[in-house]
């Protein structure tokens, strides 16, 4: 009997542990296509591979197109590039609580978050709260 073939989306894969799941995912006999939702190319040439270059705090706009079995959300930003707090926690809250909703809205069974090492919702580090304020939707 033959698997299905499978479509993953990727947020953030042009960043390092992005990439690194792109690389994995393009060469995984299951997946026949890897879309990548991102603000700049990847860099990735690939016949798998679509990508859609978007605002990622705007993804709503893009929901026809969000379709997949799966999706990983790789998003993250670094308090260097993003000192603002709200903005950081549009981009590390924001962004992965709108990928979540457009999976529950389209029917993809599979989100996947990469939070952080040290994430806890008690930490006295506005990163790791962040990282952790999840609940089901």
């Amino acid at each position: 009997m033959k698997t299905k073939e499978k479509t993953a989306i990727v947020l953030g894969a042009t960043g390092v542990t992005g990439s690194a799941l792109v690389s994995l995912l393009t060469n995984h006999k299951s997946y026949a296509k890897i879309k990548l939702f991102s603000r700049s190319l990847s860099g990735f040439t690939h016949s798998k591979i679509d990508e859609y270059l978007v605002d990622l705090q705007d993804l709503e706009k893009h929901k026809t197109s969000f379709t997949a079995d799966e999706v990983y959300c790789c998003i993250g930003t670094t308090k260097a590039k993003t000192p603002d707090k709200e903005t950081y926690k549009k981009i590390d809250y924001g962004i992965p609580l709108q990928a979540a909703k457009l999976c529950k809205e389209n029917g993809i069974g599979t989100f996947m978050v990469i939070s952080a090492l040290g994430a806890n919702a008690s930490s006295s580090v506005f990163y790791n709260k962040v990282k952790v304020k999840w609940k089901m939707l």
